[in-house]
């Protein structure tokens, strides 16, 4: 059984240290806050030991951050690869390895999309493998994690092409159900599926350029995967706006629209998804903003479950309940 580290405790890695815990893994979080118990619909509570800040080493790490938070996440890396104990990147885009130079990379890609409700989390699992990572022998700790267990872990001997399918999916799963306010069930209406089939026009030019070995053909077959998912399947996006939290357009359909630029070729129509989105995201501002605040309503008292702890690390003993 191997020690993992799990740099951030959102829906992804919440998944990733449930199911790794039951696996009989030693598991424990990196965050900038107090995690709540983990509760899957399918699993009893798990309450997990974590850490603010000088976390002990690890066999392995994985980086569940957005990838627009990994420049503050690195930190971490400093104290958990003290012996080049390798990273597995699981987030969204392309160019995984480059965002955590110099340390050594395992570039993941995730299909399993997951998502909390009052507290419990729920997994939509895709018909096909959880995960896909390169088939470099370099990646075998990742892959090793999950011997014995339901999860599937494709190797993909063109991983870069791999990480472009998967870029393509997220460049219309993500904004459009954004976009919408609903799940992936919007790819069976005409409205959406007509926009869906404008952004992978584009994109699919924009993949192939950059080296992907994608053709235009496959856009039918991403459509009808993602349409695929069970009604009410929501995006991390879709969850991301909701919540008031980043939006992932720099990674997704905002370096869709920089390698457009930088390979000459039109990237229109997702220029308009990132401004429907930016239009969305400004106007939920304002509505917030008058929107009185909680606190003002209960005399200004705060959930102290919200506020960090001041201690340099906090632990809880990994038990179910």
């Amino acid at each position: 059984m191997s020690r993992v580290a799990i740099i951030g405790a959102g829906n992804v890695g919440a998944y990733l240290g449930t199911r790794l815990r039951a696996a009989g893994h030693d598991v424990f979080f990196c965050v900038r806050r107090m995690p709540a118990p983990l509760r899957f619909e399918d699993s009893p509570v798990w309450h997990f030991p974590f850490f603010f800040w000088h976390p002990p080493a690890a066999d392995i790490v994985l980086m569940t951050v957005k990838a627009h938070d990994t420049p503050e996440a690195i930190g971490w890396l400093e104290h958990l690869c003290k012996n080049n104990q390798p990273v597995a990147v699981i987030q969204n885009g392309v160019g995984h390895s480059n965002r955590i130079s110099p340390y050594p990379a395992i570039p993941v890609l995730s299909y399993v999309y997951v998502e909390a409700q009052q507290g419990v989390y729920h997994a939509f699992l895709p018909r096909h493998s959880h995960f896909t990572i390169p088939s470099q022998s370099s990646c075998n700790p990742f892959a090793d994690l999950f011997v014995n267990t339901t999860i599937q872990v494709e190797r993909a001997g063109a991983f870069h092409t791999a990480a472009w399918r998967k870029m393509l999916h997220n460049c219309v799963s993500n904004p459009l159900t954004a976009i919408a306010g609903r799940g992936l069930e919007i790819l069976r209406e005409e409205k959406y599926l007509e926009l869906a089939q404008a952004v992978l026009a584009e994109a699919f030019p924009i993949a192939q350029a950059d080296g992907a070995r994608v053709r235009a053909t496959e856009a039918n077959k991403i459509l009808t995967m993602l349409s695929s998912y069970p009604p009410g399947t929501r995006t991390s996006m879709l969850q991301d706006f909701e919540l008031g939290k980043r939006l992932e357009l720099d990674t997704l359909n905002g370096a869709l629209i920089e390698m457009g630029k930088k390979y000459g070729l039109p990237t229109r129509v997702n220029e308009q998804v990132v401004e429907m989105l930016n239009t969305r995201v400004k106007e939920a501002t304002e509505i917030k903003k008058q929107t009185p605040e909680v606190g003002s309503q209960n005399g200004g008292k705060v959930d102290r479950a919200s506020v960090p702890s001041t201690q340099t690390s906090r632990r809880a003993r990994a038990t179910s309940e």
